[in-house]
């Protein structure tokens, strides 16, 4: 049976073929410091009412309008940012609709819009990696229907400014802007209350990168109220399961787990960064949790080097722009050295 042809023309998303606990796991920019400590116990001993009746989301929503000044209106939880992109998509953008992009960015923006059937108009990264802002206001004015901004960016770690960002809300009032703020705790400021003054913004986060709760697939979207009442219509009522949002509540009222993990991630970034730099790489360091590592035409072996001494980082060699880099994500001291010193020994042998 053949699927609907903007699907069918889709590349899946592929998965490593390996058992990834095996590895030291340095690709997806998960967390290698963990979640907190509160998460852990609140999971301990999940109470009956959790496992076996339909989920409660009260204590989540009073930690996130704790938190980020959101009430419940204005918020749709997501089974992590991946699924709040499909959300928003499957909810705004018609077949033949454009969507303003960056090249390269976060995928799941790309998929969910061609899923969609969207016409994806491409804002391409330069060789300097700076965010490609004069592009996004160039294609704004030809009044797209959305237009995804990832800040911090991945992979290549551009940041828009605030002032950019407001003056293409300002200038694309009839665009919705979707802004993946995925990475937003370790670059150190949001836009949240950018959702105040435009009725256009709509504001994704994820519970799976600085709070260390990616295997639970939580996320949020924030928007206007008007336009989380629409995204409810495409969402199942009981999307999120109870042990997600059991663990997303732990870890909001534990801020000084979360200060601590920021901190050691920019500790370890710029000691990772000078090591590499020691070895002869050239590092570009992101405001996110990772860096990038340009490794030049021996990429690929050094990728296999890296792989049979059981560590995964994330090769984008594929990338034009980035050809011949890695994306590694930050870890704790211990990891990195693990990862220094598997280095070493592969240069030695090229």
């Amino acid at each position: 049976m053949r699927a609907r042809t903007a699907v069918a023309e889709i590349q899946a998303y592929e998965l490593m073929a390996v058992l990834r606990r095996d590895f030291l796991r340095l690709d997806l920019n998960e967390s290698n410091w963990g979640c907190s400590p509160a998460v852990l116990a609140a999971m301990a001993n999940p109470a009956m009412d959790i496992l076996s009746f339909y989920p409660d989301y009260r204590d989540l929503e009073q930690e996130v309008e704790r938190v980020y000044g959101l009430t419940p209106d204005r918020v749709l939880f997501s089974n992590g940012a991946d699924d709040g992109i499909r959300a928003v998509m499957q909810t705004f953008v018609d077949p033949g609709e454009k969507v303003v992009l960056a090249q390269p960015s976060f995928g799941m923006i790309d998929l969910h819009a061609r899923v969609m059937g969207a016409q994806i108009v491409p804002v391409p990264y330069q060789s300097d990696l700076i965010f490609p802002v004069a592009g996004f206001r160039k294609a704004a004015e030809g009044r797209p229907r959305l237009i995804g901004i990832v800040r911090p960016d991945s992979p290549c770690g551009g940041v828009i400014s605030r002032e950019d960002l407001e003056g293409i809300l300002a200038a694309a009032p009839d665009s919705l802007v979707m802004l993946d703020e995925t990475y937003t705790q370790f670059l150190g400021e949001s836009c949240l209350d950018l959702l105040r003054r435009f009725p256009n913004l709509i504001v994704l986060q994820s519970f799976s990168k600085a709070l260390g709760l990616a295997g639970v697939r939580l996320g949020m979207v924030a928007a206007a109220p008007e336009l989380v009442t629409q995204m409810r219509k495409v969402n199942p009522p009981f999307a999120v399961n109870g042990l997600a949002a059991r663990a997303g509540a732990a870890g909001l009222k534990d801020p000084e787990y979360l200060s601590r993990v920021v901190a050691g991630v920019q500790n370890e970034k710029s000691w990772l960064g000078a090591q590499l730099e020691n070895l002869g790489i050239a590092v570009r360091t992101s405001p996110a949790n990772f860096v990038l590592a340009a490794f030049g035409a021996r990429a690929g072996e050094v990728h296999r080097g890296l792989l049979e001494r059981g560590i995964l980082v994330k090769n984008l060699d594929k990338i034009p722009v980035l050809k011949g880099c890695f994306r590694i994500a930050v870890a704790p001291r211990e990891q990195g050295e693990r990862l220094v010193t598997a280095l070493k020994e592969i240069r030695g042998r090229l």
